[in-house]
């Protein structure tokens, strides 16, 4: 039977019967692991305005918001005027991984002001998280350009705070995590065992000038460098440095997390084993077999059941993850997404993709 699409661009609600999930997963638990929140405004004033990096995501951030849909459905949920449980409860989602929406971060700032920012943030987040803690986990934010800070920070986090992992918005200051300068940070969360989640950012300037930019265009250009195309391919590159530079052989315990249907790494997974070789890099593995090892994808609100089969084909049933992208994506399509994906995977992936990876890998219980 052919299965059908339910792609990220149906976000129009309707007065339609509110769908059932498949008989044999009624009982299905589904944890979404992407799932955005904004900063207090007197936390995100303090980002510096002087910064070239803050004012270029500002602008971005701006434009974005004025793009279609996002306005009429995204922007109310992300401000916090409709209540968050209610869209979990009418689409079925049991738990949500929170992380803070950033288009500004603090990637771009010196290590000390960005210790104290993520504090900041971090504590706010744990206030939203225990609003429902049984229904909310969250991810923090740590001062990756300076190693032995972030290492604290992600110490306190988890330790004291209970946090389930990180997230990191981009580059860092332009350098990506393969650096042995992060090696410190890194070896924090194989430590706590706890995973890091690489989200795209706002890519430097001087990659926007040169690829994505249309004069006279900012919409077009700030959907080309972002979310429809740009963020993908930078996370992507980020995660293949890490793998070929041999910084995932250096900390063989660290996990990684990744959105947006693996960020166009799937349907690069034969080339990527055909173009990397091992013995070319001085890698102990092939690049797919640490990829496969190391690296988990979230659905993301992707919702094609056609490249969730290459994900958990190139990837592994135990590898990919479920995540709305909420508020960015409705959650309305969950329930007919998920009916769709049974027409073409057993309840028992379906079960994993939903709930027990993210169980297994979050340690949380939805």
């Amino acid at each position: 039977m052919a299965s059908k699409e339910i792609t990220s661009a149906d976000h129009i609600e309707n007065n339609e019967p509110k769908p059932s999930l498949p008989p044999e997963l009624q009982d299905l638990k589904i944890i979404a692991v992407e799932e955005h929140t904004l900063g207090p405004p007197h936390i995100t004033a303090k980002f510096p305005k002087s910064d070239a990096t803050i004012q270029y995501a500002a602008w971005h951030a701006n434009t974005t918001l004025d793009y279609p849909g996002f306005k009429e459905y995204s922007g109310p949920r992300l401000m916090g005027k409709i209540p968050r449980t209610k869209d979990m409860d009418q689409h079925f989602i049991a738990v949500q991984i929170l992380s803070r929406a950033a288009a500004m971060n603090t990637g771009s700032l010196d290590g000390e002001t960005a210790a104290e920012l993520c504090g900041e943030l971090n504590d706010a987040m744990k206030k939203e998280r225990d609003v429902d803690p049984k229904r909310f986990k969250a991810l923090c934010e740590v001062p990756f350009q300076a190693p032995k800070l972030a290492a604290e920070e992600l110490r306190r986090c988890v330790k004291e705070m209970g946090f389930v992992g990180a997230m990191l918005h981009g580059s860092v200051g332009g350098r990506f995590l393969d650096d042995p300068f992060f090696d410190e940070a890194l070896s924090a969360f194989e430590e706590l065992d706890v995973p890091l989640y690489l989200h795209p950012g706002i890519p430097p300037k001087a990659v926007i000038d040169a690829y994505y930019t249309m004069p006279g265009k900012d919409s077009i250009t700030a959907m080309l460098a972002s979310a429809g195309w740009g963020w993908h391919t930078e996370v992507g590159i980020h995660i293949l440095r890490l793998a070929t530079s041999g910084a995932l052989d250096r900390h063989p315990k660290l996990k990684i997390v990744t959105g947006h249907q693996g960020e166009m790494l799937p349907i690069m997974m034969e080339r990527i084993g055909d173009m990397f070789l091992p013995q070319a890099f001085g890698l102990k593995r092939s690049v797919p077999e640490i990829l496969r090892s190391q690296v988990w994808i979230a659905i993301s609100g992707m919702f094609s059941v056609q490249v969730t089969e290459l994900s958990v084909k190139a990837f592994g049933a135990d590898r990919v993850l479920f995540g709305v992208d909420y508020p960015m994506v409705s959650s309305a399509a969950v329930p007919e997404f998920v009916r769709a994906l049974s027409e073409v995977l057993s309840p028992e992936i379906i079960r994993k993709i939903c709930q027990t990876n993210s169980e297994n890998l979050f340690k949380v219980k939805a």
